[in-house]
């Protein structure tokens, strides 16, 4: 597994990475809960207790070694001492983050670990906050998809966009931005998906997509895994959803959770 990872390009996979957790995932953690602080104005930065390094790295420890569970039961704890939910989202959850891609730069942590890390953190994030707690449908059974953009692409948010349509209908979601084939292949080849989806911004790259997917369904632990690819090369153009090998497209947020519950649809009686 991890001889797999050093395949990576390091400096172009390590600014990728870099680039998401400081322009993506951290801005999502704090934009998640400000729909809330705005509709509740005491739960802000005056919140008397704040939190300090100690902090900071015992969320991280919990992270990375314990469940979502033990690190919101920590949460908890702190907020029921008086911490506010924002300071959680600023002092706590965002720079947990950075040390996430401090630890990828240092190659302390490869990709599985960093990538397993950032998910628990977007989960922390969605549980904390009450507005998407009534926005977000309960997470159901078997319905978990990884969404990527394919390697070296520029564009990644089309792919992340998708995503938050299907955690809002119910499905547990995985995002990936910036991960190369390898991290992709160890992705899959270690957790369960029902659904892989690869966006792409140019036709030139078709004949990589479809290389990626074929690899993707001899990785994966789901022998059954469905693939749906996205991006404007599929607008137009459904012969080639079959040519590079894929199960299906969408052409927004809504269809693609209309294709993927199709795809589970289909997964579902297969096996």
């Amino acid at each position: 597994m991890t001889d797999s990872l050093t395949y990576r390009d390091a400096e172009e996979d390590h600014s990728a990475l870099l680039r998401t957790i400081e322009g993506e995932v951290i801005p999502r953690l704090i934009l998640a809960h400000r729909t809330v602080a705005e509709g509740n104005r005491c739960d802000d930065l005056s919140s008397p207790l704040r939190p300090g390094s100690t902090e900071v790295f015992e969320l991280l420890r919990i992270v990375l070694r314990g469940s979502v569970v033990e690190a919101l039961a920590y949460l908890r704890g702190l907020q029921a001492l008086g911490m506010s939910t924002e300071t959680i989202y600023l002092e706590l959850l965002a720079p947990v983050a950075r040390h996430f891609g401090a630890r990828w730069e240092a190659e302390t942590s490869d990709f599985v670990e960093v990538a397993v890390g950032l998910k628990k953190l977007q989960d922390l994030a969605h549980q904390l906050s009450e507005a998407n707690k009534e926005s977000q449908a309960p997470t159901k059974v078997g319905r978990r998809a990884l969404f990527v953009a394919l390697p070296k692409e520029q564009h990644v948010f089309g792919a992340q966009l998708v995503g938050e349509f299907l955690r809002r209908a119910g499905w547990d979601v995985w995002d990936a931005p910036g991960a190369n084939e390898p991290d992709i292949l160890s992705l899959v080849g270690r957790e369960w998906f029902a659904v892989v989806g690869v966006s792409i911004s140019t036709a030139s790259h078709l004949p990589s997509l479809g290389a990626l997917i074929r690899k993707v369904r001899r990785s994966s632990i789901n022998r059954n895994v469905r693939v749906m690819v996205g991006g404007l090369p599929f607008a137009g153009h459904p012969e080639r959803v079959t040519k590079v090998g894929a199960d299906a497209t969408a052409i927004d947020g809504e269809d693609a959770v209309e294709q993927a519950e199709q795809l589970l649809g289909l997964l579902g009686r297969r096996n």
